[in-house]
């Protein structure tokens, strides 16, 4: 039997932020995770930071966009060297992202509502300074707002969380589980006083093995379509008056000195229903009619399929924020989102005082391999362009 403080499952952005969290406050916490560091949700995240104008543009500010507001600052502190975390390793992909009208007359008001509801720093840029794609367009004439708020390469972010404590990361599937904290990952067995199941689907093997029946999470289903080669970088909200963004727009370097647009918002969850091949036709459309100065059917296309883990809700909506279930000392939890990383933290240590666990002195290493980092959906992607398949 080995023995630790606390041990967390999963190697997302959840798990590496509760770690160094935990590791820096003095406890002896380890993390074990299943398969890659970041392999399921975080790498397939486009990596924004955003402070809840996207959920703004009906005009009123709900929970999930009031409680998302404070995150861009934490994360700025962070960022920068100062904050919970020292991520100043992480490399930032744009110091900022944009709001377009993608629709009308309607979409600019929607803009415009966003734009000046729950942050004060977001500005009206002129045409000058509009990114290469909406300057080119030859009819755009709405309104481009800038939002200074961060997106992220998540690879350089999971390393530079995971740098200062990977000898605490391991690989492993949990066997066994019982509630007195006791836990058998590929027939090692250790104890903890405190356990977190931080691992988006995987939760829901922690709950089987609790036999716990009661719903506790829930699955948001996505198709996010990549594109490739696209000349010009794009880190945007495409807005029409509807509650999600007609598209969400991230940018990545591609191995041909293109960047591969990586497409989330509405159309990701539109697509849910269709096939892949119907889907990029779908997006191909999309981007068609957004952006008309280039051929996107001559791109090449990919789609990522997955599940975003989160915890129930009755009604099947996006949770105000991050969330943590506690039955006896094993707790299951949710970040929500990549923003609410931070706030995931403080609540992973506020459940640590309430068991009033005192740090001991770090034991010998476990005796199992280490976890590395996974790969983005493009590195590994079937790519087409419409009609032909080649491997990535």
């Amino acid at each position: 039997m080995i023995n630790r403080d606390i041990i967390i499952f999963g190697g997302g952005i959840a798990g590496l932020w509760a770690l160094r969290r935990l590791v820096d406050t003095g406890y002896d916490a380890v993390l074990i995770e299943k398969d890659k560091l970041g392999g399921d949700q975080t790498l397939a995240s486009q990596g924004m930071i955003h402070g809840g104008q996207k959920y703004a543009i009906t005009g009123q500010v709900n929970d999930h966009a009031r409680s998302i507001a404070a995150m861009p600052e934490r994360w700025e502190r962070c960022l920068n060297g100062s904050g919970d975390i020292d991520l100043s390793a992480t490399k930032i992909l744009s110091p900022s992202q944009i709001m377009w009208p993608a629709g009308g007359m309607l979409s600019d008001m929607a803009v415009f509502a966003a734009a000046k509801l729950v942050q004060d720093d977001t500005v009206k840029l002129e045409r000058a300074a509009w990114p290469e794609i909406l300057k080119g367009h030859p009819h755009f004439k709405g309104s481009v707002y800038l939002m200074k708020e961060e997106v992220l390469d998540s690879k350089s972010l999971l390393a530079a969380l995971a740098a200062p404590v990977r000898s605490r990361i391991y690989k492993g599937s949990v066997s066994t589980l019982d509630q007195d904290g006791s836990v058998t990952v590929d027939n090692v067995t250790i104890r903890a006083k405190a356990i977190f199941f931080c691992a988006g689907q995987g939760n829901e093997d922690a709950l089987r093995f609790l036999d716990i029946n009661d719903r506790k999470t829930q699955r948001r289903p996505l198709k996010q379509v990549m594109v490739s080669s696209v000349p010009f970088p794009l880190y945007a909200h495409g807005i029409v008056g509807n509650p999600k963004p007609r598209m969400t727009i991230t940018s990545h370097p591609g191995a041909d000195g293109g960047f591969v647009w990586y497409l989330g918002g509405d159309i990701a969850e539109k697509g849910v229903g269709l096939s892949d091949d119907e889907q990029m036709a779908f997006a191909c459309r999309e981007l068609q009619d957004l952006f008309p100065q280039i051929d996107w059917a001559a791109k090449d296309y990919a789609v990522w399929s997955g599940d975003r883990a989160e915890p129930f809700s009755d009604k099947g909506a996006l949770p105000p924020g991050p969330y943590l279930h506690s039955i006896g000392n094993i707790s299951l939890g949710w970040p929500a989102k990549l923003t609410f990383a931070p706030g995931f933290g403080d609540l992973v240590m506020e459940r640590v005082k309430d068991l009033s666990i005192t740090p001991t002195t770090s034991g010998e290493a476990l005796p199992l391999p280490h976890a590395e980092i996974g790969q983005y959906p493009w590195e590994k992607a079937t790519w087409k362009k419409l009609n032909n398949a080649r491997s990535a």
